[in-house]
């Protein structure tokens, strides 16, 4: 986390690349087994269902099974998510290096690497309105809360991408936040400079909180 030189003064907040790595690797690993674990769910409660309904005179069998039917393709679907999540994982992560910024600070505005999204998201300030910092001992979170119609705003990119998101969680209050984690198992976040350098390249109109 620090101020770097370059064609213009930019604040950047990095993350341990060793530890995405293994991050990526602990998914590519658990996701095809919670992927087909929710099919053989769903198989095994259908299964139970239809010999039920057949071993059992409930009368209307038609109504009894549909009523009682109704999760198997919930959790087909939610299977089929999953294995939609691996695939695009696996296309992903084929291509993009492992990147140790995590976020940007520009006068333009803030660009922000999602591991898991094909393209960095890109936020001119106007669609920004806060950044908290949550420290956690070596995992640590930056929440970016997001102006009202950020996603189709002028000059903003990436928000419309799956991984992204799936990122993006709007509180009880309405406000859409977009969540990244941030693995610093050597330095921690520094709260007070990433404010400082939110202050400084937005002119002031943005701070932490």
């Amino acid at each position: 986390m620090h101020m770097e030189q370059g064609t213009q003064q930019e604040y950047v907040v990095k993350t341990d690349p060793g530890t995405v790595a293994r991050v990526r690797a602990s998914l590519l690993r658990t996701l095809p087994w919670s992927a087909w674990g929710t099919v053989v769910i769903s198989v095994l409660l259908g299964a139970a269902i239809v010999a039920m309904v057949l071993a059992v005179d409930l009368g209307g069998t038609e109504l009894w099974f549909t009523l009682f039917v109704w999760p198997v393709p919930i959790y087909l679907y939610d299977a089929k998510r999953q294995f939609t999540v691996l695939r695009r994982l696996k296309q992903t992560w084929a291509v993009k290096e492992i990147s140790p910024v995590l976020m940007r600070v520009t006068e333009e505005g803030l660009w922000c690497v999602v591991d898991a999204a094909p393209e960095d998201v890109f936020l001119p300030w106007a669609t920004v309105t806060n950044v908290q910092v949550k420290v956690r001992g070596r995992i640590s979170a930056l929440r970016v809360a997001l102006a009202p119609g950020a996603a189709t705003a002028p000059g903003a990119s990436g928000l419309d991408q799956p991984e992204v998101r799936r990122q993006t969680r709007r509180s009880w209050k309405g406000v859409s936040r977009l969540r990244l984690a941030v693995y610093h198992p050597l330095q921690p976040l520094s709260e007070s400079e990433i404010d400082q350098a939110l202050g400084h390249f937005s002119g002031g109109r943005v701070r932490t909180r």
